[in-house]
């Protein structure tokens, strides 16, 4: 192996607030997606809200800046950054709103058996 298939295995991932997002809006990136696991960047305005929507993934929220409240169908969790939460997979019903301008990182796992990407809010990029 060379020395640029070697250099071609590592990516530097940007993660600096750009705090481009409206108040109560959000913007979402893929930063990265291989097989299984998807890493998304979330950049949240104040009082912005990510509606409920189903997810098969297990998945780790990474709060780098800010304040966030996760819910579930049946349980809500606030982590304020630097913090994270999990949320086991399973077609759970999943939403956040943050109180303040946040940054999170989403790190996503898809199980082979979940079938294609689902419908995913209006928004989402």
């Amino acid at each position: 192996m060379n020395t640029d298939e070697r250099r071609d295995r590592m990516k530097a991932i940007d993660l600096s607030k750009i705090r481009s997002c409206e108040h109560g809006r959000y913007m979402t990136s893929v930063l990265f997606e291989q097989g299984t696991v998807k890493v998304r960047r979330i950049e949240l305005a104040a009082e912005a809200r990510i509606p409920p929507y189903r997810m098969q993934e297990d998945v780790v929220f990474v709060v780098i800046e800010g304040r966030v409240a996760f819910r579930t169908e049946d349980e809500e969790c606030v982590v304020n950054a630097p913090g994270a939460v999990f949320i086991q997979g399973g077609a759970t019903t999943r939403s956040m709103e943050a109180d303040e301008a946040s940054l999170v990182l989403a790190e996503l796992c898809r199980h082979e058996a979940a079938g294609p990407a689902k419908e995913r809010p209006k928004g989402e990029t």
